[in-house]
This record gives C-alpha cells, structure tokens and sequence, in this order.
C-alpha cells in the first residue's frame, strides 16, 4: 500500500483564480449547453469495470483455436444499439482503482504522482462525481465488488463518490466460483437482483468492479479447466491461454446480461470496460510477434499496452458508434450522453475536450489527429495550454474546491 501524501507536497498547485474566472477560462466567455436533450424515461445505468478484461490484438495479432470474446468482436463490427471502441488507460497490470477514479471523477492520472492511488491518498472528503450527479438527478446509486470491502478503500471512498449503497464480498451469497474469485455470473446476477427488487419508476445506477479475471493466471485449479488454445506458438503457455479462457467466460456473462435486459420493458443502457490489461508474464508473447524490443518501441507503439475495449449496449434505439478511441477520464460523460441525460459543466467542458485531445492519460496525451505526445511534454503549444488548464480545474476539483462556483462540478 502506497504511504499517504499531502497534496501540497506532490501535486502542482492550480492558479488562485476568482469564481468567475474559473467559469470564463472553460469556454472563453459564456459557458453553451454541454447537455443533450434529457430524455423523459431515463435509463437503467448499468457500468461493468470489469477486472483485467482486454483484447490482446492490440498488441499484435494472433491465432487461437476459437474466437476468445465472440459477443465483443460482434458488437464492435457494427452491433445494434451499440457503442464501441479503445479505451486508454493510466495502468498496466494492476492499480484498479486509479481507472475507476479517472472514469468516475473525470479527473487524470496525468496530473497525479507517479505511482500514487488517489482512493487512498486525496479523497478524504466528499467529491462530485458520475454518482453524485446520478443521485442528484433521482438516481439510486449502487456500488458492487464482491471481493473485500477495504480494498483501495473502497469501503470509505465509495459514500464520498455519492453512493447510496455498496455490496462486498459477504453480499454476494452462495456465487459460482471461477479459479478462486466470484464470477462475472454471479456479480452480474446480484445485478438483476437488485433491478428486480427496486421500486417501481426507481432509476437504478449500477457501478461493478468484477473480480473473475483477478491475477494468478498460472495457477491450475480443478474448477477451472482451460477452453481456448494458442495455435501459432510454438510452446505452451498456459497463463496466456488461462487468461483467454477467462476472458470467454466474462463475454459469455456479459451476452448473457444482455439477453436478460433486451427482455426488460424498462429502458437500460450497459456499460462494460477493462480497468487494465494483464501482467507482463501473460502479454509478453503476443507483444514479441511485433519483432521489436520493448526498449525500442516509439511512444505510439508502447501504448498499446494500455489499450482496452469498452462497449456500450442498450435495450432501446441508440445511435451506433464503433471504433472510437478515448481515455477513461471521458467515459462518463460519453455515458450520460448516450443515455440523454444532462451533464454539469465539468462533465461538458471534458466533453469539448475530447474533441481535441480524446486522449489524455499518465503516459501520453493524443489529438485528433491521431499524434501522440508524451504529457509531461507535448510539443504542441496548443496541447500544452489545453492540459495546463485541464490540470487547474483538476486541483480545484480535487483539492480546492473554494475556488470554483458551487455548479460547476455538481448539479
């Protein structure tokens, strides 16, 4: 467990600028509307963080002895009412938490120390969130993990972040186990539990951090048979296939999912997306096929590391998008402007962001262009005024909120 810093002693101290500044320095004058049109039967919210979940394509391409996410790979090539494509991430190989602060605060890693988990070290205090604007617009807000309450200190950050509940490992009675954790089923089963119990016209947010895909790949376990093979290698490796086969299983949970809530009347909009790709140990023999070194990959070339899917899904018309490419810090407003509801000025002044730089994260930053630059110094004056201002909203957000108006970050 990283050691607790204060934020004055590890993070760059924003501009002391007035309220009004604050509010003029987002749009250059009048703020316009950042929301879409609300709808009148807002969805279900159901978001799917799901563990280690990645398609090791993206490093090179490789051949097994059946297709290891089928319902992923189907959705991506045009799926209906579905929204697709490469999520950037600040971690590799473990420090869940810091994607599902990116994804639900908004907030970058970029702008954080090196190593820092900020569930741990700079949220001590209640911080608006996608939760805290849910809530605020009647939401039931639902935080789910069904492994140990205190991890990442989830247990206290989670009221912080607006949830009204939160479900752990002791919750979750009698699941199916896959190797040693609970499977997506059973994760996703407390899911329907919960839809099927609220009240009726009650809006359901859902926020789930499975726990199937956890590390440990080369461990054999007698619940655990391995399906999916390696066909172009020429050794074993059974972590890699462990994990493919892993990774079958949660898209088979999450097709099932879908097929529960395409039956339900009640509008619904599915969210699900990696937090990271796995250890070194797994990746390192499909990364190799590329014939380059990993200390003499370009910037571009080592980001593919950090590269999951995510996939919208919903039960109702919504336009279909796939191949997109952003970072998690622009996920939930992406989110509320899929499922038309309105968004704060936060949340809209990080939308007309991605426009221009879709990807920000603790490794690099790219326009729309399609250029990378490393953050900590892009050569593009106009990319590095973007991220200075980006990086002062942040600290007020996260440290000192005096100095911005009240609305800004909440509803």
């Amino acid at each position: 467990q990283a050691a607790a810093a204060t934020p004055s002693q590890t993070v760059s101290k924003a501009d002391q600028n007035s309220k009004t500044d604050t509010r003029q320095r987002i749009s250059g004058g009048a703020l316009p509307a950042a929301a879409p049109q609300v709808r009148t039967d807002s969805p279900n919210i159901i978001v799917i963080m799901n563990e280690a979940f990645s398609d090791l394509s993206v490093l090179h391409e490789f051949e097994t002895s059946e297709d290891y996410m089928p319902f992923i790979h189907s959705l991506q090539q045009g799926g209906e009412n579905a929204v697709t494509g490469n999520l950037f991430v600040s971690v590799v190989g473990g420090n869940t938490a810091n994607t599902e602060f990116e994804f639900l605060t908004g907030d970058s890693m970029a702008f954080l120390p090196s190593g820092s988990v900020s569930y741990q070290q700079y949220i001590s205090e209640e911080l608006p969130s996608l939760a805290s604007s849910l809530k605020a617009e009647g939401y039931r807000t639902v935080a789910m993990h069904p492994y140990h309450a205190s991890g990442w200190k989830r247990n206290e950050v989670y009221p912080l972040l607006g949830f009204d509940e939160a479900y752990f490992k002791p919750d979750f009675k009698n699941p199916e186990i896959i190797r040693k954790y609970v499977s997506d089923r059973s994760s996703y089963a407390k899911i329907k539990e919960l839809y099927e119990g609220k009240e009726e016209g009650e809006k359901l947010f859902v926020f789930n951090v499975t726990m199937q895909n956890h590390s440990g790949y080369s461990e054999i376990f007698d619940n655990f048979p391995p399906t999916v093979s390696l066909t172009d290698m020429d050794k074993p490796l059974p972590a890699t296939e462990n994990y493919l086969t892993l990774i079958k299983e949660s898209d088979a949970a999450f097709r099932e999912l879908t097929e529960y809530f395409s039956k339900e009347e009640e509008p619904t909009i599915l969210l699900m997306f990696g937090d990271h790709q796995p250890n070194d140990y797994v990746t390192n023999c499909i990364a190799s096929l590329t014939g380059v070194p990993q200390e003499e990959r370009s910037l571009e070339e080592a980001q593919n590391r950090f590269i999951v899917p995510f996939v919208m899904w919903a039960n109702y018309d919504i336009e279909e998008q796939n191949a997109l490419q952003l970072s998690a810090n622009y996920l939930g407003p992406l989110l509320l402007e899929t499922a038309g509801l309105p968004l704060t000025e936060w949340q809209g002044y990080l939308s007309r962001l991605s426009d221009t730089l879709p990807v920000i994260t603790a490794n690099t930053v790219i326009d729309s262009h399609g250029t990378y630059m490393p953050v900590s110094d892009p050569e593009d004056p106009a990319v590095r005024e973007s991220l200075e201002q980006y990086q002062r909203f942040q600290y007020n957000h996260l440290f000192d909120r005096k100095h911005y108006p009240e609305s800004f970050f909440t509803r």
